[in-house]
């Protein structure tokens, strides 16, 4: 994770400009993002224009949006994080107030905003930013037939991924000929 700015006061209040650029960046901004915090980023925003017509049509926009966080959800699948909230700083597409979910990805920079950053949190954006708390280790744990595969970080493990190689001539304690 890059750390693109840091502005956080003497009271603790203050922001954050991070750019996610691994996976397990997606896991640190997960476990950053807390309900009340704001978060600003780049999104897409469908939008109804009228034209002089008088006919609707609607347009997908780019637009950068400022929402009080409501949910998280994260999608380890997608390494996608999607931040619900409601729309706090009025643009020319999004009224106050609207309802927008902000999709997190790899390589896209937000910004986090906290009323109260803590200890913890600001020693999580540490060690995201450290490229020496990054090592990774995989295991792969093998019996007949069967093998689990993980990965292994400081801070995040990821599910076991099983591979099964059944043969039609295998049966139960014979071994195939190599």
């Amino acid at each position: 994770m890059k750390l693109l700015s840091k502005d956080i006061e003497k009271d603790n209040a203050g922001q954050v400009t991070l750019m996610p650029d691994e996976a397990e960046d997606m896991w640190h901004t997960y476990n950053l993002l807390q309900v009340g915090d704001s978060l600003r980023a780049s999104t897409i925003r469908k939008v109804q224009t009228e034209s002089s017509t008088g006919s609707v049509g609607s347009n997908r926009i780019r637009t950068v949006l400022t929402i009080r966080v409501e949910t998280i959800d994260f999608d380890s699948q997608a390494c996608q994080l999607r931040v619900k909230g409601t729309n706090i700083q009025e643009n020319q597409y999004v009224k106050m107030g609207a309802y927008h979910t902000i999709e997190l990805e790899l390589n896209r920079k937000f910004t986090l905003a906290k009323k109260q950053w803590d200890s913890i949190v600001l020693e999580r954006i540490e060690q995201a930013c450290d490229p020496a708390f990054s090592a990774d280790v995989a295991a792969v744990v093998m019996q007949e037939g069967l093998a689990h595969i993980c990965l292994v970080t400081p801070q995040y493990d990821s599910p076991p991924c099983q591979d099964r190689d059944q043969h039609p001539a295998q049966e139960e304690g014979q071994l195939l000929p190599t």
